[in-house]
This record gives structure tokens, sequence and C-alpha cells, in this order.
């Protein structure tokens, strides 16, 4: 919540945090309820289904949060506040809504880096269920899966372990501000993508693709110092030698020009220098962000 305030300093948080809790409460009200309904004997441990359903019930059904199919890549869909304004977002920013509820009630529940699309996966008594909570949080099978996993990779794709990479809480949000930056680059708003990296530094600071990603838009930006200074820091941080040379060949070009006093504002230094080679080597790639589903691909809801 605090990254979306970022982008909009003087706005109160305090409502939507209220918000979240209310709707962890009404999650751990609906558990009991259906525990009762099921005459569980044990009603502080309840079956992953039972879980699944309170969620599904509230989140998408009393709150009507779903994922934004028709404007996916509209930039507010990665806007936690946005989300929760428009009751629309794209998988990651929906699944914190899950991921909030769930551990308020103290359930087993773990992000989910699955390919092109973030899942969730509840856990309780030995049971397990993965969950598209983009899709109203609705439970997928290895079927399911598999058909999710073609229409992203292809069809000759096949599940592999290393498609249910669990995702930590700094990496999710990461994925969230990542989306964010996508989606920036993609209008062309590098001070605003810059704004993110930077932003994504402070959980990640020793991230260096991130610093690799700053200084890169900085040299696009023309803000030399700031380039700079995230260039140095990921000459630091990187094992590469071929790359860290390469990088070490910009900081002193920087720190030439710099030293000459010229200034990073002007227009007319449009020499091709070794930042402006780099920037066209690596450019900033979007990474890990959430892809919309092709045309084609099967509603993973039917079997």
């Amino acid at each position: 919540m605090r990254f979306a305030r970022l982008n909009d300093p003087d706005r109160d948080i305090s409502a939507y945090l209220d918000l979240l809790d209310r709707i962890s409460d009404d999650v751990r009200d609906r558990i009991a309820a259906l525990s009762e309904k099921a005459g569980a004997d044990d009603q502080s441990h309840p079956s992953v289904d039972i879980i699944v359903q309170a969620l599904q019930d509230i989140i998408p059904g009393t709150y009507q949060f779903q994922g934004d199919a028709e404007n996916y890549d509209d930039i507010a869909n990665a806007d936690l506040m946005e989300v929760i304004d428009r009751k629309r977002g794209l998988p990651v920013a929906l699944a914190l809504l899950y991921i909030h509820a769930a551990k308020r009630c103290q359930i087993e529940v773990t992000g989910i880096d699955f390919p092109g699309h973030f899942l969730l996966r509840l856990q309780s008594g030995g049971a397990r269920k993965m969950i598209d909570p983009f899709h109203g949080g609705i439970t997928l099978g290895s079927a399911e899966l598999r058909e999710l996993l073609k229409a992203f990779q292809g069809l000759d794709a096949e599940l592999q372990p290393g498609h249910y990479r669990e995702a930590s809480d700094i990496a999710i949000l990461l994925r969230l501000q990542n989306n964010i930056k996508v989606r920036a680059l993609r209008q062309g708003e590098l001070a605003l993508a810059a704004r993110v990296i930077d932003s994504s530094l402070l959980i990640a600071p020793d991230h260096d693709g991130l610093w690799h990603q700053l200084g890169a838009l900085y040299a696009r930006l023309h803000e030399d110092e700031k380039a700079l200074h995230a260039f140095t820091q990921f000459v630091g941080l990187c094992k590469d030698p071929m790359h860290r040379a390469r990088i070490s060949a910009v900081i002193e070009e920087l720190r030439d020009r710099l030293g000459h006093g010229t200034s990073t504002q002007k227009k007319d230094s449009r020499n091709t220098t070794n930042s402006d080679a780099l920037v066209q080597l690596y450019p900033v790639r979007p990474q890990n962000a959430d892809h919309k589903y092709p045309s084609d691909t099967p509603d993973p809801s039917q079997p």
C-alpha cells in the first residue's frame, strides 16, 4: 500500500487499510460459518476446500474484486489503491488481497510465480489447492495448469517443478512494481519507470539488475549524476566480469563528463556515447510481468 502511495504522497491510506481488515474479518467469519455448517470437529483448522470457498465468497463475491481482462494493460491495474477503488486489477495485485486475508486468518498461503500468470497455493491439513485470483479465486488442477502453461509457452510446453517457483513477500512486491514499470515504459514514461525502480530498491537494495535498469533509464533521461550513482552501485554488486567492465567504462565517461561541468540538461549533447550505446545494448527489459491470456486461451474455469 505504501508503494502505491509513492505515486500520490498526499493520499490517505487509512481507509484502504481498514478495508483490508474488514475483508479479513469477513473471510474469518465465513470460514467459521462454513465449518459449522459442515460439522467440522476442529473449526480452528478448516479444510482447504472451506478456505477456498470462503475466499471466493468474500473477495470476488461480497467485495466483487475481479481481474481486469478488458483493460489489462491499464497501469491502474498494478496500483493497489486504484485496484481497491476500481475492484479490478492484475493477478499479482489481486493476489495481495487474498494473501492479506489468508495470513490474518492464520492460513498457509504461498505466492506461485507461474509463467506469465501469478497464482496462489493454499494449504491446510496436508491438502493443497492452487487458485487463480484473477478469475475469482477458481481452483486449478493439473489439467488447467497445463492448458495455462501451453497458452503462454506453446503447445509443446509441459509442466515442470520449476513452474511452481514460490515467491517471497519481497518477490511479490517486486513483481507488482515491475508490472507498473513495464506499463510505464510502454507508454514512454521513462521518469515514472525510474521512480518505480527507485522505490523497488528500498526493499531490494542488493538487486544488481534493478541498479542497472535505473542507470540505463537515467542515461536515457540525460541525468548523469543519477546514472553514475546507479551504475556505480551495479558494478559493486555484479558478478559478471564482462558486464562489470562494460559498465565501468560508462562510469568513467560519466565522471569525465561531469568533471568538465557538462550540464545533464543540455539537449545538444546527442553524440553517441558509451552510455547511449549501453542503453542500446542493454535495454530495460520487462521481466516477471503478468501477461494477458492469449485470445485463444481456454477458460481455466472449464474442465
